[in-house]
């Protein structure tokens, strides 16, 4: 059933006349409750990306902007952009204006050319959790151009210790809330929704067509069958466990490389299939997937008192933050093509600070 969710932007080329008669018909409907138009200094700025020098140089500014703006009518220039979830509506610069300056204090850490190839490439995520900020992560750098997004979970109030969002979002899909807030800096990023998660019947579909995967879920049987398709379709997969930093970073493009099964060969195939098909997590299962005697002492403490005194694994804005950018971060260095190992790392902060305080 199609969610009936507001969370599409509803972008209005002002070039096209039909958008121009939209545009009207929505500020005579009483429907915009803020509008804001901050398209000279949007301009300006573009200006600027240009021409650096030009930030100190008026005449430099007036002769790049007289360049940038020749054959334009001002008002028809650029987009409105609605966002009827809040009545808002604001006035950006087209499209590849617009991400030509939201990414240009990206250089040189991520050129030009490599934005241009990133946008080209599409990230699934499974598990908003975690997941939500390297969807964020993402879409704030452009790292693709393209994001699957799967979760069929709302928001609780106990999810705002580490899912930054407001309380009048609390109940709404975990989706939701990623995608309008994604929405809400980059109205042109792509966004596919997955909203009754991954199972069995649509994992196929979630897979086919991305570069890289991450998988940010809970469940065991849905971890199995998300690496069985990736390594079907050669298409690596990260991992964040949200403790001691540890980032898997396992490369299903590399048959040299995942000869041995799955995870840097720690489940064979037999087992992953198992797994596939399990109803909840066993030790053998948690011990494969994590070696809970690498687990941080804490988390370690935790473990016995899920479902009697926790409710649930125990995390962290920090720790979730963390991990989020350091999926986010593999995820665009796989898509550029680097030679990324196979490979499980810890970034374990906890970990330095203590060697620090101790030297």
């Amino acid at each position: 059933m199609p969610s009936t969710h507001l969370w599409k932007p509803e972008i209005l080329h002002l070039s096209e006349a039909s958008d121009r008669i939209r545009l009207e018909t929505l500020r005579s409907s009483g429907t915009i409750l803020e509008e804001y138009d901050t398209l000279d200094a949007q301009v300006a700025e573009w200006a600027v990306c240009h021409h650096p020098p030009a930030k100190h140089d008026p005449s430099l500014l007036a002769s790049t902007l007289a360049e940038l703006m020749m054959g334009h009518d001002w008002d028809q220039f650029g987009v409105w952009v609605h966002y009827p979830w809040t009545g808002r509506l604001v006035r950006l610069l087209p499209e590849d204006a617009f991400v030509e300056v939201r990414t240009n204090r990206n250089r040189e850490k991520i050129t030009k050319e490599e934005t241009a190839t990133l946008s080209e490439k599409t990230v699934g995520i499974v598990g908003l959790s975690v997941g939500s900020t390297a969807a964020i992560c993402l879409a704030m750098e452009r790292g693709c151009g393209k994001l699957k997004l799967a979760d069929f979970d709302v928001i609780e109030l106990s999810n705002l210790n580490r899912i930054r969002c407001g309380l009048h979002e609390l109940e709404l899909p975990k989706w939701v809330v990623t995608a309008r807030h994604i929405a809400e800096f980059d109205p042109f990023m792509t966004l596919e929704i997955f909203d009754d998660g991954i199972h069995a019947e649509n994992v196929q579909a979630f897979v086919d067509g991305c570069d890289v995967v991450i998988d940010a879920c809970d469940s065991l049987a849905i971890k199995a069958q998300l690496r069985i398709t990736a390594k079907t379709h050669g298409c690596p997969v990260v991992m964040d466990t949200n403790d001691r930093g540890m980032l898997d970073i396992e490369r299903y493009d590399r048959s040299d490389w995942t000869a041995d099964g799955y995870l840097h060969g720690r489940i064979d195939e037999a087992s992953m299939q198992a797994f596939s098909q399990a109803p909840a997590w066993t030790p053998e299962a948690l011990q494969a997937f994590v070696n809970v005697e690498q687990a941080s002492d804490r988390g370690r403490m935790s473990l016995p008192k899920v479902g009697t005194e926790l409710v649930s694994w125990p995390q962290t804005y920090t720790g979730v933050a963390a991990g989020g950018a350091h999926a986010a971060e593999a995820c665009r260095r796989l898509a550029l093509g680097e030679e990324l190992p196979d490979t499980r790392i810890t970034l374990d902060l906890n970990e330095q600070l203590s060697l620090q305080a101790i030297g």
